[in-house]
């Protein structure tokens, strides 16, 4: 059993008492990112995977043009980059990428499937030297750390000097997190060590030597699909795809179309609300560009 306390000075909700680091790995089944599937649904599932990361790519291409660095020569990594679909866009658009991760299957992919170099480690035992970035990009990375302030530092050691971070986290501010509480996807017990407010991660950001240049509150790949997949869990493809890797078994291609199909509609009705809360600053996911200082 998992607990859940809140800081009324910090504004964030955390796993109490925090886990032993040697606990994390076993938190994560295998397969936890997104892969294509095989089968009929792969090239439209991919197609939909590369339009839902729209709102990324422009997000981080804005953060690539005000680097400072000539286009083509700025250097970019990815913190848990996954199979690398985000970089593979961005290399194919001139960037020089790199993606770093703890799966060593996921690295894999990104170079067989994305042409992306990527490393299999994590981001203190990496080994890269001083300012070799010019951007720093983590997704989705931050909740899941025991120490986001020493990750926070380590990256202000990896950019140069004027260079950018780019970080994502869900928002425990969101209307969808009010509303539904425990339910609520984007808490994603015991996943996510600390649950940030939109406040509280500027303020982690910018007392580590970083001074905020942007904040966005929507986004497509993941503010309506948090709230169909705290809707309908069992429709959501990440769940699908990790309980039939665990299991050994595959959904027939009738019952793969029919949830995919019935969980694009949920997502497609929860726009709306996902945009009016987003509207209001209260978006279920937070996106942050801050400068090096």
């Amino acid at each position: 059993m998992f607990r859940l306390s809140s800081c009324a000075g910090c504004h964030t909700l955390f796993l109490d008492p925090p886990p032993a680091e040697a606990e994390i790995p076993g938190f994560y089944p295998p397969r936890y990112w997104w892969a294509a599937p095989s089968g009929s649904l792969t090239r439209l599932e991919a197609a939909y995977r590369r339009l839902a990361l729209h709102d990324h790519i422009a997000f981080v291409e804005r953060a690539v043009a005000s680097a400072g660095a000539e286009s083509a020569r700025v250097r970019l990594l990815d913190v848990g980059c996954g199979p690398g679909t985000l970089l593979g866009i961005l290399k194919s658009r001139g960037r020089h990428v790199i993606g770093l991760d703890l799966s060593p299957e996921a690295a894999g992919i990104a170079a067989r499937e994305n042409g992306v170099p990527a490393v299999t480690a994590a981001l203190e035992n990496a080994c890269f030297p001083d300012a070799c970035f010019d951007v720093v990009t983590m997704f989705h990375v931050l909740e899941h750390v025991l120490d986001p302030r020493a990750v926070l530092m380590e990256v202000s050691r990896l950019l140069r000097p004027g260079g950018r971070i780019v970080l994502q986290v869900p928002n425990i501010d969101s209307w969808q997190s009010r509303l539904l509480g425990v339910r609520w996807w984007g808490l994603h017990v015991p996943r996510h060590i600390v649950n940030y407010s939109a406040q509280s991660v500027q303020q982690l950001v910018g007392s580590t030597g970083f001074a905020i240049a942007r904040v966005r509150h929507f986004n497509l790949r993941d503010n309506a699909p948090a709230l169909a997949s705290s809707l309908c869990p069992w429709l959501d493809p990440q769940v699908r795809a990790m309980r039939q890797h665990r299991a050994g078994q595959t959904e027939s291609a009738p019952e793969s179309w029919i949830k995919h199909g019935l969980y694009l509609a949920l997502v497609c009705a929860s726009l709306p609300f996902a945009g009016a809360e987003a509207a209001a600053g209260a978006g279920a996911t937070v996106m942050i560009e801050a400068v090096k200082e």
